[in-house]
């Protein structure tokens, strides 16, 4: 994983770091023109599905993570 990193806030208080696997806008094989969206991923490789600017979910559990902002 490369080092952009941020932090998010679980429902139980608890601190995860999240990273950034691909900035949004990187082309891929569907065409010269497509673009992906954003990946993000956990420390232990969870990957996370944005929901809004502030708000992550968790694929394989469902539950959200908040954005820490300083």
């Amino acid at each position: 994983m490369n080092s952009e990193y941020f932090f998010a806030q679980d429902q139980a208080g608890s601190l995860q770091r999240v990273h950034v696997v691909r900035h949004s806008g990187t082309p891929h094989e569907g065409g010269a023109n497509a673009k992906r969206s954003a990946a993000y991923a956990l420390d232990d490789g969870r990957p996370l599905r944005r929901i809004d600017n502030d708000t992550f979910q968790i694929l394989d559990t469902g539950a959200l993570v908040t954005l820490v902002r300083d």
